[in-house]
């Protein structure tokens, strides 16, 4: 039923622009004005009549995306240190691999001159 009276309500529209275009714009124009209006006052905002178009609230919702983009800065810190430590500990380890073959060295060198 409502889907109805929409559209006879355009279709009256539509004719009544046929006849007269600019009166008809007027009117659309002061039908959205007042919806807007009424749509402000009933969700009890405080920013006035424009306050249709700030939307919703939501510290809340700001601040779990805040905490979610924390975690994801931290779990990339983390992954990032975690990969700079196994890096360096391969380095490590390659550098003792070279002291250990150079004194290898040394030492068949000194056992080969006997």
């Amino acid at each position: 039923m409502k889907g109805f009276c929409y559209i006879v309500l355009i279709l009256g529209f539509f004719i009544f622009y046929q006849q007269n275009p600019v009166y008809s714009i007027i009117i659309i124009v002061l039908f959205i004005a007042v919806y807007l209006f009424f749509k402000s006052r009933s969700s009890g905002s405080n920013n006035g009549v424009f306050g249709f178009f700030s939307g919703k609230n939501a510290t809340q919702a700001n601040r779990m995306d805040d905490l979610i983009n924390l975690m994801v800065i931290q779990q990339i810190m983390s992954n990032s240190s975690q990969n700079n430590d196994y890096a360096n500990k391969n380095n490590e380890k390659a550098e003792k691999d070279k002291q250990i073959d150079k004194i290898k060295e040394e030492v068949l060198e000194l056992l080969e001159e006997d």
